[in-house]
């Protein structure tokens, strides 16, 4: 598993790429042709970094219908 140190990067990196890809969302306004390429790159940044953060999220918060399942031997 990754250590604490790891972890804490990991948030770090995905929270980062959110703000990032947000501010290139809201920053351009189509006034120049490339201003839709910048925000399609901050919204592929977006994207990836509340996937990455969602990963983490449910390895440290398993889901209380898998313990229950796998206490009473049922998958």
């Amino acid at each position: 598993m990754h250590t604490e140190k790891q972890k804490i990067t990991m948030k770090l990196l995905s929270f980062i790429l959110i703000i990032i890809g947000a501010i290139l969302v809201f920053m351009f306004n189509n006034e120049q042709p490339w201003h839709i390429y910048m925000k399609i790159l901050g919204f592929v940044m977006m994207m990836y970094g509340l996937y990455k953060s969602t990963i983490l999220w449910v390895k440290e918060n398993p889901r209380e219908d898998q313990d229950k399942s796998k206490q009473n031997g049922e998958e």
